[in-house]
């Protein structure tokens, strides 16, 4: 099935991986991967200079784009505010968004020990 260049895009396309909200002045790191600019700020305060997906190092990349004021992944962060403005809003002023990521699926963990037991 064809998908319009016009479609917008899901809302699950543009969260932030660690805080599981919106993504806030998305940053992406020379490895692809992209988080808010407030979990990345965390991140980057505990001392961790590496990637928090696939632990890559980062050090010298930050740097350079801190001096540059260059860190926010300007393009995207713009698709977000037109797609979900209400959205970024809401994130940015510290509420809590009403709307659930349309895909979300809870997680169901079951432990190995409590599944063995009962099946024997």
């Amino acid at each position: 099935m064809a998908v319009s260049k016009h479609a917008i895009p899901s809302l699950s396309e543009y969260q932030c991986q660690i805080c599981l909200e919106i993504l806030i002045e998305p940053v992406t790191l020379p490895c692809n991967h992209t988080l808010c600019k407030p979990c990345f700020l965390s991140t980057i305060e505990k001392a961790n200079l590496c990637c928090p997906f696939c632990r890559r190092w980062i050090s010298s990349w930050t740097r350079y784009h801190t001096r540059r004021n260059s860190l926010v992944n300007m393009e995207l962060w713009e698709t977000i505010q037109k797609h979900y403005p209400n959205e970024c809003k809401l994130r940015v002023s510290g509420q809590e968004s009403e709307k659930v990521v349309d895909d979300y699926q809870p997680v169901r963990v079951y432990s190995i020990v409590l599944l063995i037991a009962v099946i024997n």
